[in-house]
């Protein structure tokens, strides 16, 4: 509220935005509470990693199968130019 008594709408869509999310969340993890029940989850432990991960969703096919990308996992060994195996010599 401002210094002449009227409402800002900013903060009273932060405000919403807020209580959605929050909304949102409780949602989610009680859906996760009660899907662990279902499954009978032998420790407590168990049971908290299926709530604490309730906001992860599941790949779909086409992100684990999607185009092949030639990443370099090791930039160093591409720095140096190595010969290939195919033209090393090994001494027998």
């Amino acid at each position: 509220m401002e210094a002449d008594g009227a409402l800002d709408p900013r903060v009273l869509e932060r405000e919403l935005q807020e209580a959605v999310a929050a909304d949102e969340k409780r949602e989610r993890e009680n859906d996760a509470k009660l899907r662990a029940m279902r499954q009978r989850v032998p420790s407590y432990e168990e049971f908290r990693n299926i709530v604490l991960a309730s906001h992860l969703k599941p790949l779909e096919k086409k992100d684990k199968m999607g185009k092949r990308r030639n990443v370099l996992w090791n930039p160093c060994a591409a720095q140096t130019k190595a010969p290939q195996a195919s033209d090393v010599e090994i001494p027998q």
